[in-house]
């Protein structure tokens, strides 16, 4: 027989213990418990992740080319004194547009980069001047050690929770022992958070960027006896 408890962020398995399989195998004399939990956390924002689409145009592939050339040279110059580390662009692309006898050539490739809070604004301002220039996104981006402590938090946290559910479900099968026999650590997914990116009469305010979010699963194995 099995029983399946839980919550929107917590999985739970009740079975009766069966015999050992294998030596590595944590002994139990009762019930095992498995739960899975989860915890969220958001972290400080400590900078931005940019992403910006760059083209040319042009009545041949060459000439498309350089204008993109010149764009992208007239790019470093505004970005390279605002930015965190180097400026990341890819080898570029050429197409057609249009019919035969209206025919373009577009280059295209893309740029992108970290900027902190105290340049955000002039990095968009600059960005948003420059014809050929578009933007494609922007991420905030914790620091790793504000990440790290907010993961060590969200651990203390998902421990706790999982005794507490542990020990009440104890309470309702009768059992007065609760012994944590394993844990098993999914990948701690950090991500940044999407802005949106459109403008403003009253500026860009960095302070309304979303935080970073860190989510954290464990699978823990509880004796009950």
């Amino acid at each position: 027989m099995s029983l399946i408890l839980g919550t929107a962020l917590t999985a739970a398995l009740l079975v009766p213990t069966p015999a050992p399989a294998r030596a590595e195998a944590a002994v139990c004399s009762g019930t095992r418990l498995q739960l899975a939990i989860q915890e969220q956390g958001n972290s400080p924002v400590d900078r931005f992740r940019f992403s910006l689409a760059v083209s040319g145009e042009g009545v041949d592939e060459e000439t498309a080319l350089q204008q993109l050339n010149t764009r992208l040279d007239r790019l470093r110059r505004e970005l390279n004194p605002l930015v965190l580390g180097r400026l990341v662009v890819p080898a570029p692309h050429t197409h057609r547009r249009g019919r035969s006898s209206e025919q373009r050539f577009m280059a295209n490739t893309g740029v992108s980069g970290e900027v902190s809070r105290v340049n955000y604004n002039r990095l968009i301002q600059a960005v948003g001047a420059m014809p050929g220039v578009r933007q494609q996104g922007m991420r905030s981006v914790a620091d790793p050690e504000a990440d790290l402590r907010l993961q060590q938090r969200l651990l203390a946290a998902a421990l706790k929770r999982g005794e507490a559910e542990a020990r009440a479900t104890a309470r309702v099968i009768g059992a007065s022992q609760v012994t944590l026999q394993s844990i098993r650590r999914d990948s701690d997914l950090s991500r940044p958070r999407p802005m949106r990116m459109e403008a403003r009469s009253q500026g860009f305010d960095p302070e309304e960027a979303p935080e970073p979010q860190t989510t954290l699963r464990l699978n823990l194995d509880y004796c009950l006896s």
